[in-house]
């Protein structure tokens, strides 16, 4: 077994971020604007353990771009195919037009990593299940639609702080079956999550590991990853591109 998630040879993101969050705000709101105007669209995954502030940092990155042109999907990770369709199904009905933005929490991985957890699939359903992932990925990846995978990653000690301090607070109703199964099999889940980071790291889409062990660099750090990777799409400077408006040489809609 490749051990990602302690030695984090697939692009592991610094510790530290060195940016201001409102320019950081202002900045991806412009690359929303020049993705539009490019008519690329982007699939941003956030993945990681429980209490790893994922929905916070959902928020951050949402405030301050256009809501026209981007939509945030989070299915409940229980959620069976027993209805008949693939599974992928519930993923491809939300799949962004050209130039739009698709922020997608509880993913098809974190999906699998339950049902691979709780053995409701053997090893053959699941290889094929996580074939089909790559599969539906490298497509979108080539026709106009990429996919960025961010996982953040939670020691064992500081996941159950949180989660105690969950139930402190008498916050512990936001906190899934899911959740609470993570934090009762730490080790397991990390096994499971290792696996599929090895296995789904591509040249098109691949995996950035963010440590979460402070919540505020955390969101930083994503903001910081989403960007570069963007800008480097895109060949548009969103930083010169703030100076210019905040120098008066362009408007900002």
């Amino acid at each position: 077994m490749v051990v990602v998630l302690d030695r984090h040879p697939i692009n592991q993101v610094p510790k530290h971020a060195t940016s201001d969050l409102n320019d950081l705000q202002e900045r991806f709101f412009l690359l929303q604007r020049e993705s539009f105007k490019q008519k690329i669209a982007h699939i941003f995954l956030i993945e990681g353990f429980s209490s790893t502030g994922k929905g916070s940092i959902l928020q951050s990155l949402t405030i301050r771009l256009d809501p026209r042109k981007f939509k945030v999907y989070s299915p409940y990770v229980h959620q069976s195919e027993d209805r008949g369709y693939p599974f992928l199904w519930n993923f491809w009905r939300v799949v962004p037009r050209y130039g739009e933005f698709l922020f997608y929490l509880n993913t098809y991985y974190s999906r699998l990593a339950y049902l691979r957890s709780e053995k409701k699939i053997n090893l053959s359903e699941y290889d094929h299940r996580l074939l089909s992932i790559l599969n539906t990925e490298r497509i979108l990846s080539k026709d106009k639609i990429i996919v960025h995978k961010f996982f953040l990653h939670i020691s064992k000690k500081d996941q159950k702080k949180r989660l105690e301090d969950s139930k402190k607070k008498k916050k512990e109703w936001e906190l899934s079956a899911f959740d609470k199964d993570q934090g009762e099999h730490y080790k397991r889940y990390f096994e499971i999550f290792d696996s599929i980071l090895s296995a789904s790291r591509t040249i098109d889409s691949p995996w950035q590991i963010i440590t979460s062990d402070k919540k505020e660099d955390t969101k930083l750090l994503v903001f910081e990853a989403i960007i570069e990777r963007l800008e480097r799409i895109l060949k548009y400077d969103s930083q010169n591109a703030l100076q210019s408006i905040n120098h008066g040489m362009e408007l900002i809609p």
